[in-house]
């Protein structure tokens, strides 16, 4: 069982105290293999799914009959699970791998983000603002609300230029709310 895999069976299992930060990560993380909850009732999924969901993260344009060859089930079978994985939200979109360095936004950052506790004249500014501010950004692809770590947000963001990203980083830091901001430039995408 992969690390990411535990980490979302722990959030099920913790249910209703994480469920913000739960909605944040099912809304905005490029992964479309996800546990969830709906209705206190945990989604059911067998290993012929998972092979389905393996087999569509390594390539999403698969057709049913390929992937009907690999996982040993009969098309219609497959074309079936498919379609009740995207009703049930487990699949929830499917997206292209862009080669960036070939577009008008080659150069890739991560930003990680402490929020603070509070702002002056100690007025507390909700995380979900703070969030919904972030997500107005053209240049953000990805944000994700994280624990146990030395920062709360991590962001992952695309910029034509350093110049655009330095201004990027410039203009995040008068965001009200913001105390901290790490950044890396990413050197290599691996996947």
């Amino acid at each position: 069982m992969k690390t990411w895999e535990r980490a979302c069976i722990f959030a099920v299992r913790i249910g209703a105290r994480l469920q913000v930060i739960y909605n944040v990560y099912l809304q905005r993380c490029a992964f479309t293999k996800v546990l969830y909850e709906t209705q206190n009732q945990q989604a059911v999924m067998d290993e012929k799914d998972e092979s389905i969901l393996q087999a569509l993260e390594r390539n999403a344009r698969l057709s049913s009959r390929v992937i009907a060859e690999r996982v040993g089930l009969p098309i219609s079978t497959v074309h079936r699970r498919i379609r009740k994985l995207e009703q049930d939200g487990i699949i929830k979109s499917y997206r292209a791998i862009i080669d960036y360095e070939k577009t008008k936004r080659p150069i890739g950052a991560y930003l990680f983000i402490n929020i603070a506790e509070t702002v002056p004249l100690n007025v507390r500014i909700p995380k979900e603002k703070i969030i919904d501010k972030i997500l107005k950004y053209k240049e953000v692809q990805e944000l994700a609300d994280v624990q146990g770590a030395n920062f709360d947000l991590v962001i992952k963001a695309r910029f034509v230029t350093l110049k655009a990203l330095s201004a990027f980083i410039e203009e995040f830091r008068k965001i009200e709310g913001i105390e901290e901001l790490f950044s890396a430039i990413i050197t290599e995408e691996v996947l």
